[in-house]
């Protein structure tokens, strides 16, 4: 999980002949979405977020372990009572994207444009709304493991989920031969400035509480359609292959 990872540093866009982008790259809760999955799941529990929260400052600090941090999650997760996949699965399907995604995400397929979901966020989760938006490269970060009675039982999960990201963002480009600076990134958090800084094409999707992050964007955007006009693949439209 350590090792070094080569971010050759931003090639210059093509000139408005070039497309400039060859894959994006987003984020989900908050950036693509009206409603955050953990706070709707948790919420639905009857568990407060103040405690997520605590337990992501506990660990995130080095107070602890991963395996302690695990353990703390599962616990938490499973502290008002058995949660299930039918019961998760249900909290995860009313999560409400933006309105102008399902379309965009459609637009940048049509265009050519490979799409990834990167998210720190729980695997069901992230798989449903991969599935919703007709995208088949994702990435979460919070293993959720059920048991044949559908219960939680396991629960995994890595602290450094920027680190994370920055790694899962590399295995899309290898998987499809991309440079870094060829994937438009989309994020709203921290937890997406390694990605930002990889690629050198970070949209960060401004709120009163992550204006301190945007110097460290290629772009700020106010609203998420503007997504499509930084894209903005110019020339015939071509399959995938």
């Amino acid at each position: 999980m350590n090792e070094l990872l080569d971010c050759p540093g931003a090639l210059p866009l093509p000139s408005s002949a070039g497309r400039p982008f060859d894959a994006v790259i987003a984020d989900v809760d908050d950036t693509l979405t009206l409603d955050n999955s953990a706070a709707e799941l948790l919420t639905a529990a009857g568990i407060p977020l103040q405690r997520l929260g605590e337990l992501i400052r506990e660990s995130e600090s080095g107070r602890l372990s991963q395996a302690a941090a695990d353990r703390r999650l599962l616990e938490l997760l499973t502290s008002n009572g058995p949660l299930t996949r039918t019961t998760a699965g249900a909290v995860f399907a009313k999560v409400r994207l933006r309105p102008p995604v399902p379309a965009m995400i459609r637009g940048f397929q049509r265009a050519g444009l490979r799409v990834g979901l990167v998210s720190a966020s729980f695997n069901t989760y992230v798989a449903g709304m991969a599935a919703r938006l007709g995208v088949t490269d994702w990435y979460s970060n919070v293993q959720l493991g059920f048991a044949e009675n559908e219960s939680l039982s396991t629960v995994e999960f890595t602290i450094d989920a920027a680190t994370l990201k920055h790694r899962q963002l590399h295995d899309f480009c290898a998987r499809y031969g991309l440079h870094p600076s060829r994937v438009l990134v989309a994020g709203d958090s921290g937890y997406d400035l390694q990605m930002f800084a990889c690629t050198g094409r970070g949209a960060l999707l401004a709120f009163p509480h992550n204006s301190h992050l945007q110097p460290h964007a290629w772009q700020v955007i106010d609203r998420i359609d503007e997504l499509a006009g930084l894209a903005a693949p110019s020339g015939p439209t071509r399959p995938l292959t």
